[in-house]
């Protein structure tokens, strides 16, 4: 498997490839779940979602992992936003950067419309 695979199944196989620095960020979203971001000691990060802060926070710990609840700590999100993936990984992932992008759909919503008059009853209430 690829070092800088996107999207890992679990959080055993993101830590499984990224062990060295790895910690665990623990996040509510929506009114009741919580996400759980694993991010390595170079920044790559990943993330899944769970049903309460609680079983996020047991998934981490579970993992052996440092955690932190709640915000990310200056020194991750710096990390995180340092990191620059490889050109195999832009490759691989959903939306390439660059590539054949194929035909466009032209959709009814973006094609250009006519105008159409006002009826008579609009126009007097101006």
């Amino acid at each position: 498997m690829p070092k800088d695979r996107v999207g890992f199944k679990t959080p055993q196989a993101f830590l499984d490839n990224f062990k060295e620095g790895t910690e665990a960020i623990v996040i509510r979203i929506g009114l009741n779940d919580a996400q759980l971001v694993l991010v390595d000691g170079e920044g790559r990060w990943d993330r899944w979602v769970y049903h309460s802060i609680e079983e996020a926070q047991k998934a981490a710990v579970e993992l052996g992992l440092e955690v932190h609840v709640g915000e990310y700590p200056e020194k991750t999100r710096v990390r995180m936003n340092s990191y620059r993936r490889s050109r195999e990984a832009f490759e691989r992932a959903a939306y390439p950067e660059q590539g054949r992008v194929g035909p466009v759909i032209p959709y009814p919503e973006n094609r250009p419309r006519p105008v159409e008059p006002l009826p008579d009853e609009a126009r007097s209430k101006d």
